[in-house]
Formats: C-alpha cells, structure tokens, sequence
C-alpha cells in the first residue's frame, strides 16, 4: 500500500503522549484522524485539541469506523471492547510503528536514537538543529519539545527523526517498536535491563537491539556511546561505521568537564565547547551525541555549534518549574535506576549547598517491582530527604515480586538519609510542612503523571 490508498486512521488509546504525537505527525502529512481512549488528561489532551481530530470517549465498539486502518496503542491488549470489536470485524489493524513504516517512512533519511536513556532528548536536539539547518524535516519523540509545539511532525525534507522505543509494538505484535524503523543512522545510547514486563534479561534486550544494528546498511552510520560495555559490544557489530562518544580518552569526540558550557574534544582537533541552556552532565552528553551525529553526516560543524545553545530541551526533562530565593522545584521523567541517581547528581551539580528533597514515584513495570530493589536504594540515597510514592498498579503486583518499602527505607536510612513512604495525595501537604529556611531543591522523578503532585504542591506554596 501507498499512503495514497488510504487517508483516513484510527487511532485506539490516542491519549498517551506518544499516540498524541503520532496523531500530530499524521494531521500535518494529511490524513484525516479520528480516535479515542477512556479520558484525555493533559498533557496529551492540550496537544490534541489543537489538531483536528474528531476525539471519541470513553472507548466503545460504537466509536470505531466501517473499515480501516486502526492504530492500536501498546496499552491495549485482548478483552478490551475496541479490540475485540475491532477483531470481529476484521478491520486492518496496526502499530504505531508498524503504519509509520508502511506509510510515512519510505524515501525519508532515516536517523533513529536508541538507548535505555536519553533518546527523547536526543531526538529533539537533532531534530531542532535540522529545523535551524532549514532541513524541513519530520519527527516524532516520546515527550514534549520546548522548540515545537508537538512531539510529531511531518516535514516536506528528506529528514527523519525517530525516538527508537525498544518497548513492544501491540498486543499483536511484540517486537520493540524501533524493529519497524530500518534506520540509516542510528545513535545508540547505553543499554540497561528495564521493561521487566516484557524482557525477562539483560540478554533479552540486548537481542532486539542487535536485531535493530542488523538493519543499518553497509553505507550507513552508528553514533554510540563508547563508555558503555554492553553498548560498545553491541555496536562493534554494525556493518558500517561507528562513532564512538563519551567522556573515556579511546572515544572519537570526548565529552569534557564543564557546567556552564557543553565542552568536548574531537579526534584530531582541539578543544571547544558552547554556552548551553540545559544543566546537567547527561544532558551535555545528549547534546553532544545530537551535534556529533549531524556533523558526522555533513553538517557544518560551526552553524551546527551555533544552532546548539538555542536548544531549549524537553518538558518534564529536569524541567524547571519554579526558582526562588529558599525554593527550586524541578520535574523529571526518571524511572529507571541510572537516570535516578543521574537527576539527583545533575540537581546536585547544579544546586551544591542546598538540601536535596527527591519526590520519586515508582510507577514503572519495573520499578514497581524488586527488580530493582538494591539500585534503586543506591539511586535515591544521593539525596538527602527521599519521598516514595504510590506502588503504581500495586495490586495488580504479586506479593512476592513488590519492591519492598521497609527494605528501602532501612538501606536509605542506613546511609544517613531521611526516607518516608507516602500515597501521592500526602506529598504536596508533607512537602510544605517540611520546608526550612535552608535554600531546597525539591526534584519530582516519574515517568507518568504522578496523580499531578508537582502542580498541586506549587500551588500550596503560592498560595500560602
């Protein structure tokens, strides 16, 4: 099929924050979007109002069209009435992905950032130095860039920018979404065991991603992070050339010391470096993936420096939400471990003498098990106050294979730490009977909603 054959979609659980996107991309490339979900909350639904879409709740058989294509969200699986219907029916049903590839990616210049951490970020940054190249290009990244008003679009250039989700596609498809993509240029990130739900190992991952580097062709382009082992043994195995990026001496383009400005040193060339908007070493090291990766394929070196430090990043992406004289408030995506303890050191980096409160809800597949049960304590224990949150779905959670909350609180208190287990609607209220005249950074880490605490509690603040 030619995207030519069919203008219309639908899409099943359109109000996730990726499906929002999808939906964005797809509008400007000229289709025609319908699609529903059982409610629409921000941010998801501040997006979609602004496109336009036909928006349809809560689900029911009746809200589905004569015929296809549907777009299934991954969050959807049998038993559900859309689905069920949707099968009985025998409408054409695809993944996010799986469309993309038969309707929106054929002829395009495929760059796809993969990686347990750091790809929103990534994406965003090359695809705003394309923007600011005149590239026209396309998009489309898990979050919400500051520099456009969606995570998805749907450009007239050669150009485009994928997220490389390594989460399953549907309920009918089970293959990591970035096995759809077929990238020319992949930027590949560190590789950790995560999405205990559907990845029983490390080895397990590591499977899809190798599947992912078998895709590359022979004239193609890897930019990876050379101070990962398990990222560097898996990206030796391309068939095209690799770039090596990180702060190690044997990396091509080193990331160097530095917190006002993002500093670096390539292979052959001397030191240089640019004023930078974001804080935070992951983040430098983000950025300079992006700008080694447009260099890598052609791209003025100097105009690429330029357009770099009017990057402006990514909400809820160690997001300032509120600064003051005794207070800093900043919100972040972190769930895995790894980004944890890097938000709390990149908070740190940036904000040294004051007291350290990390408001952290484990609300991943993952971090709402034991999985992580010693890492996570590790993570946390560079604050110096630790708020837990809600187990998200606790009850859906075998007994056996919760994280242990009294386990926690023992190994953070061991440390020297505070530690309080809280239910999401406590924290803004504990939040601010807790505050004190020492200068607090108070960092709220969730890869979901977090029931809203970080607003609510901002509003409490203001209003007292």
């Amino acid at each position: 099929m030619t995207p030519q054959d069919k203008r219309f979609a639908y899409m099943m659980g359109i109000g996730g924050i990726g499906m929002a996107n999808v939906a964005a991309l797809l509008c400007e490339a000229g289709w025609k979007i319908t699609g529903s979900d059982h409610a629409i909350y921000p941010p998801a639904s501040e997006l979609l109002n602004r496109l336009p879409i036909s928006l349809k709740t809560p689900y029911s058989a009746a809200n589905l069209p004569k015929d296809g294509p549907v777009i299934v969200g991954n969050a959807l699986s049998r038993g559900h009435v859309e689905v069920e219907a949707a099968l009985n029916r025998d409408l054409e049903l695809f993944s996010f992905p799986e469309f993309l590839r038969n309707f929106v990616l054929h002829g395009k210049k495929r760059i796809v950032v993969a990686g347990t951490h750091g790809k929103t970020t990534t994406a965003a940054c090359i695809a705003f130095l394309l923007e600011e190249f005149g590239a026209q290009s396309s998009f489309l990244v898990g979050g919400q860039p500051r520099d456009f008003p969606f995570g998805g679009h749907s450009g007239s250039g050669d150009w485009i920018v994928l997220e490389g989700d390594e989460y399953d596609s549907a309920f009918f498809d089970k293959r990591s979404k970035f096995l759809h993509y077929f990238p020319q240029t992949l930027v590949l990130g560190r590789i950790e065991f995560d999405h205990a739900d559907i990845f029983s190992s490390i080895e397990d991952i590591q499977k899809s991603f190798r599947l992912l580097l078998r895709q590359l062709p022979q004239n193609g382009l890897v930019v990876a992070f050379g101070d990962h082992e398990i990222t560097r043994q898996i990206a030796e195995e391309s068939p095209c050339h690799v770039v090596w990026v990180g702060e190690r001496e044997q990396n091509d383009w080193r990331l160097l010391p530095g917190t006002d400005k993002l500093c670096w040193k390539a292979k052959n060339k001397g030191e240089a470096d640019v004023r930078w908007n974001l804080f935070g070493k992951h983040n430098r090291l983000n950025g300079l993936m992006a700008l080694v990766t447009l260099v890598e394929l052609g791209l003025n070196e100097t105009a690429a420096v330029d357009a770099l430090s009017r990057f402006s990043g990514v909400h809820r992406r160690l997001e300032l939400l509120l600064e003051t004289e005794n207070l800093t408030v900043i919100d972040d995506f972190a769930h895995h471990p790894t980004s944890v303890a890097s938000a709390i050191q990149d908070v740190r980096e940036k904000h040294p003498q004051n007291r350290i409160i990390a408001v952290f809800e484990p609300r991943s597949n993952t971090t709402a098990r034991n999985y992580f049960q010693n890492e996570i304590a590790e993570a946390l224990q560079h604050a110096d106050d630790v708020v837990l949150g809600s187990i998200h779905r606790i009850e859906k959670i075998p007994k056996a294979q919760q994280l242990n909350t009294e386990l926690l609180a023992q190994t953070i208190r061991s440390k020297g730490r505070n530690f309080i287990h809280l239910v999401n609607d406590e924290i803004p209220d504990w939040l601010m009977d807790h505050l004190t005249d020492t200068p607090t950074t108070v960092l709220f880490m969730s890869n979901g909603n977090f029931s809203d605490v970080q607003h609510r509690f901002l509003d409490i603040y203001r209003n007292n």
